[in-house]
């Protein structure tokens, strides 16, 4: 049977709430500022950034009228939290491109919001399930998953056939990886697998977006992130193995 909503869950839910409108406010701002601008001298990477910055706006919300309009008590279940991670995922998609007038600290507002919604999600597992030490690091090893997804950028680097769809296929992979991870972690107890493929995926493929673009610039942001899941990620794993 399903928990009807405490007063934590509305709060986890208000923080996803918030998430969903700071990021789509601030995505419909940067496409009003692209469609305004001159389009002429925009290339197909720009074409491809706005096109899916405008789909991953309307399929998040698509999706949540389709998955709620199902069940009239869906959204006051505790399952609610696992549609609404899809659709922060699909959002996503269209948040880790950067379209011109884009907003960097106002993205990073909108991600906090999940981040305060997961933290309280955490809270309520340990209180209810004890064994805080694993819960808190799948919650750190998330977060730290997220941040190190790459966004997309123009690039003047002599490789960039090459590295616009590298840099394209592992943020689009690793969004949907830290989608299923963040939907796991909803519908579960707040604990993490540790499963080694997503975890390997993220890496290399970082490692071949760092490395393609390292001359001309080092995302120091991404670098920190990766090498801080890798640690997590061994101290989920070790934390594992002791729990057998």
């Amino acid at each position: 049977m399903e928990k009807t909503f405490s007063k934590s869950n509305k709060f986890k839910l208000l923080f996803l709430a918030l998430y969903f409108v700071i990021l789509t406010v601030e995505r419909v701002i940067s496409l009003v500022v692209c469609f305004a601008g001159d389009m002429s001298r925009l290339d197909w990477l720009d074409y491809y950034m706005i096109a899916l910055t405008i789909l991953a706006i309307f399929g998040a919300y698509i999706f949540i009228v389709v998955r709620f309009s199902k069940k009239s008590d869906s959204a006051k279940s505790e399952s609610a939290f696992g549609d609404l991670a899809i659709a922060a995922g699909i959002l996503l998609l269209g948040g880790m491109v950067h379209t011109e007038g884009s907003i960097p600290p106002i993205q990073f507002a909108s991600y906090g919001m999940i981040l305060v919604s997961m933290a309280i999600h955490t809270a309520q597992n340990v209180k209810h399930e004890k064994n805080p030490d694993k819960k808190w690091l799948s919650f750190a090893y998330i977060v730290a998953f997220s941040m190190a997804i790459p966004v997309v950028y123009h690039t003047s680097i002599e490789l960039s056939y090459l590295f616009i769809p590298i840099e394209i296929i592992v943020s689009l992979g690793m969004v949907l990886l830290f989608t299923d991870m963040l939907r796991r972690f909803y519908l579960g107890n707040g604990e993490s697998s540790f499963s080694m493929l997503p975890f390997m995926i993220a890496l290399f493929g970082d490692f071949a977006v760092l490395v393609l673009r390292w001359q001309e610039y080092v995302n120091t942001f991404v670098l920190i992130f990766i090498c801080v899941t890798t640690v997590l990620w061994f101290a989920g794993n070790v934390l594992c193995i002791k729990r057998k």
